[in-house]
């Protein structure tokens, strides 16, 4: 399915902002690009570059593959439902 990879970035990368109680502009200031990509981003009306990607993963913490985790928002929204808050 075509942009399927783009949806996938979208909601990963919303899902873990929330999860880690980010506005996008703490995302934005910690990935050094402007706040108004991780807004596209996460509505999936843009395709981010492979760099962008690897900077949003600096940005948390994490393995640029674990934004691409299909169950990483599933995973993130139950915790967060459960009241927890770290990453699996």
């Amino acid at each position: 399915m075509a942009g399927e990879a783009r949806q996938l970035l979208a909601a990963n990368l919303r899902a873990l902002r929330r999860a880690r109680r980010m506005t996008q502009e703490d995302v934005a200031g910690a990935a050094e690009i402007d706040r108004s990509y991780i807004s596209e981003i996460e509505n999936a009306r843009f395709s981010a570059s492979i760099d962008l990607v690897e900077k949003l993963a600096e940005a948390f913490g994490i393995d640029f593959a674990e934004l691409f985790d299909r169950t990483l928002a599933a995973r993130l929204l139950e915790d967060r439902t459960a009241g927890r808050t770290e990453m699996r």
